[in-house]
Parts: C-alpha cells; structure tokens; sequence
C-alpha cells in the first residue's frame, strides 16, 4: 500500500456500518456524545489492519483529538474479523471502502473531514509490464479508480 500521491489505483474509504446512516455523509465529530449519553457506550471507528498506516491512520487520530473523542473511539483492530465483530453487534463504524462495506453487508457514507484513500502500485521487475497489461484488471479487483482518476 503507498500514499495516495504515489498510487495507480486508489479506493477511496469511508465508514461503514450495519445501521443505515441519517445522512450522505458521516463526521467523525458526530460520535462525541451529548451530556445525556456520557454514560452510555461510546460509538467507535475500527480501523482494520491493512490501513493502519500512517497516511490513513495519523490523519484519523488527529481528528479524533481535534474534535475531542476518546482515546479508544478511533482504533486500530488486530483483524478485519474482530472490527467486523465489534461493528455488526454494536453501532460503531468500520473504516472500509464501499465495495468491501458491501461485501460485509454494511452500509458506506463518506468521512465528513478527510477523504482517506488506500493507494496501490505495483513493485519489482516486471511492475512496468504488469501494470501495462492488467491495470483494468487489477483496478476492478479492488474497485479501484487509476492514476488518470477513471473509476474501474
């Protein structure tokens, strides 16, 4: 995974959750409870393993702090399988991409503040030629838009 600059393919992520969201677009400040709800369980955004790194993850606790959640309230899981877990028993969010958000029955909007984006190329000797010949391939397997910004 590389940062979005440096990506032939990028997904763009947003949050996902098994209740279908109010509006077209969820903000992160949004989870910081009201008085009334200061006892209540705090809702969460799982960051899954694959994403925790530093352009998708830093920019994600920086907001946190900004608009003064917990802590615990933007996580990074151990596995995709335990956010899922947490997220379909409970009302927190995932941070995913719509097509994988889909393929885990989950509903998608997009992060209010950021717009945070897995980015992907392809290293090694033959990175040139693969990306050549498979770039449609490859940018529809991970419903992915290319460098030239097309949707796949």
């Amino acid at each position: 995974m590389v940062p979005a600059s440096d990506a032939v393919w990028s997904v763009p992520l947003g949050l996902a959750g098994s209740a279908g969201p109010a509006a077209d677009t969820i903000y992160v400040e949004a989870l910081r409870p009201s008085r009334a709800e200061r006892a209540v369980r705090r809702r969460r955004i799982w960051i899954q393993p694959e994403d925790d790194v530093p352009h998708i993850r830093d920019p994600l606790f920086r907001i946190r702090d900004a608009v003064g959640l917990q802590p615990t309230q933007v996580a990074v899981s151990p596995t995709l399988t335990a956010a899922t877990a947490e997220v379909l028993g409970s009302a927190d969010l995932l941070l995913a991409s719509f097509k994988q958000a889909g393929e885990l029955g989950l509903h998608w909007r997009p992060v209010g503040e950021i717009r945070p984006v897995r980015g992907f190329d392809v290293a090694g000797d033959d990175a040139e030629r693969i990306r050549a010949r498979l770039r449609p391939a490859i940018a529809r397997c991970l419903g992915a838009r290319d460098d030239d910004g097309a949707a796949r």
